[in-house]
């Protein structure tokens, strides 16, 4: 014949029930703050990879409409206006050595970075007929 447990074994087993789900509970929310604190670094890093590249492309598409129209500007630095202005650019050119006979070509690399960090920022690079460019550039 089968005993009943008593009432206060009971209470008992309730308690290390809801001890248990507890420890169950916080152990899971801290691994999900986690993963949402993982997610949330990498969304920031992609905001500013966006950032960078769409203001690399607005900056090279400037010096390329400057060059069309014969209005370069000697500068190869400078910083954005707002709302950009936490960020800076740099141009440098490089003659490719070429073949003879060959249209004589210069490599521009425009890299933009934010000024208060450490990150090197982006860089995209154009091949640009040499004349196009200052000779004060190389």
């Amino acid at each position: 014949m089968a005993r009943q447990a008593k009432y206060a074994s009971q209470q008992g087993l309730l308690l290390v029930e809801a001890v248990l789900s507890a420890v169950v509970i916080a152990t899971g929310l801290v691994f999900i703050s986690r993963g949402l604190g993982g997610q949330l670094q990498a969304l920031r890093r992609l905001e500013e990879t966006d950032t960078l590249l769409r203001l690399a492309r607005g900056k090279l598409t400037e010096l390329e409409a400057a060059l069309v129209a014969q209005r370069l500007p000697p500068d190869r630095t400078g910083s954005f206006e707002r709302p950009d202005e936490g960020y800076r650019w740099t141009v440098t050119a490089t003659r490719r050595p070429g073949e003879p006979g060959e249209p004589l070509v210069a490599e521009v690399a425009l890299t933009v970075a934010r000024e208060s960090s450490a990150s090197p920022g982006m860089t995209l690079v154009a091949a640009w007929p040499e004349e196009w460019l200052p000779s004060e550039w190389f």
